[in-house]
């Protein structure tokens, strides 16, 4: 007798795949456009040896990932709200507390990841086989607890666009979880955050189904920007979430706010046309010179009803708060820094600081020994 577990899921099925193997299958109305519904009414997928093949491939993703101890995805639903920035800054922040992290970009269009782990160093970064024929993914050389895997690192030219349809894309995902070796020096890794593309389509998909075939989705992070726009968007990915079972874990309102001191600012004239910076800071400076450290902050996105956090109270989901913007962070990504080490004391830094603390707390790692 055969179960309807995500083990028997083909890759490309739809988000509310019932499972080709349970007695609906072919026939529920989650099966409607499916390309796998003709092949699941007819029964192919309870033959022998497709049984086989799936417990097959639930295997080898298990072992691939046997010394993981936990898997995070960070998902949006909308681009542009900084979900890579915070994937990378959520990796480099746990790898500056000593725990072993791995970076995986499956935003394969678009990978962001090398830069931001990196730095310009990416441009030279290659990955090498292992002993047992697995990749071995690129480690940052200043944290060598930190490692990071992407599609950039196996295109001879970083321009190049990738323009993949959905089984290739899934294969190279399915390659990702299955070849890549994070055991490195730290004998695996604590924390393997997952960098998707925007949207709900074949990455997302692909890259659950394969994670659920070996029961290693611990949860996901989502982020957004406080405007309609983004919400909309975003609110589709929780309902993602919500229908192929991810756990949660919590959402990141990123770049409602942007935070920096006031030595940091440039001022103008009132038509706009001269820059007064140095000007005024002199007479700062001469004036009043503590104010020069005073932090400001500015809206950039004024929220729509009540924002994300009404959003996540909407869905009943944990709102872990503001990331707000600041030029140093962004540079920060751009040289492929931790930015809680560059600068700790910023609102920023203790906002990275906090989300990894619940991270840690929510997901703690056993000790080996």
């Amino acid at each position: 007798m055969t179960s309807n577990t995500p083990t028997d899921t083909p890759s490309d099925a739809n988000a509310e795949c019932v499972g080709p193997t349970a007695a609906e299958a072919g026939k529920a109305s989650a099966c409607a456009g499916c390309p796998n519904q003709q092949k699941c009414s007819s029964g192919a997928f309870n033959s022998p040896e497709a049984i086989a093949k799936a417990q097959e491939e639930a295997n080898l993703l298990k072992a691939s990932l046997q010394n993981v101890s936990h898997v995070l995805m960070v998902l949006s639903g909308k681009g542009g709200v900084g979900k890579s920035t915070v994937a990378a800054q959520l990796a480099h922040t746990l790898a500056s507390q000593g725990y072993a992290v791995g970076l995986l970009d499956v935003d394969l269009c678009g990978p962001s990841a090398p830069r931001m782990v990196l730095g310009e160093r990416h441009r030279d970064a290659q990955i090498t086989t292992s002993g047992s024929g697995g990749w071995v993914p690129v480690y940052n050389p200043d944290h060598p607890n930190l490692a990071c895997m992407s599609i950039s690192f196996l295109l001879q030219d970083h321009d190049s666009a990738v323009v993949w349809r959905g089984p290739r894309k899934n294969g190279l995902i399915q390659q990702f979880l299955t070849q890549v070796d994070w055991t490195g020096e730290t004998d695996g890794l604590d924390y393997l955050i997952i960098d998707t593309p925007p949207g709900t389509s074949d990455e997302h998909i692909s890259t659950v189904q394969y994670l659920q075939k070996a029961n290693a989705v611990s949860g996901a992070i989502l982020v957004t920007t406080p405007e309609e726009v983004s919400l909309a968007d975003v609110r589709k990915e929780l309902n993602f979430c919500q229908k192929t079972k991810v756990p949660i874990l919590g959402v990141v309102e990123n770049m409602g706010q942007y935070t920096t001191t006031l030595s940091k600012l440039k001022f103008l004239s009132p038509d706009g046309k001269d820059d007064c910076t140095s000007q005024i800071l002199e007479q700062l400076k001469a004036s009043c010179p503590q104010i020069l450290d005073t932090l400001v902050e500015a809206t950039i996105y004024p929220p729509s009803g009540g924002g994300p956090k009404a959003m996540a109270e909407q869905y009943q989901v944990p709102y872990w708060g503001v990331l707000p913007m600041d030029p140093d962070l962004m540079q920060a990504c751009e040289a492929g820094k931790p930015f809680v080490e560059e600068f700790p004391t910023t609102m920023a830094a203790k906002a990275l600081q906090r989300f990894c603390k619940t991270i840690t707390t929510q997901l703690p790692v056993e000790e080996m020994g």
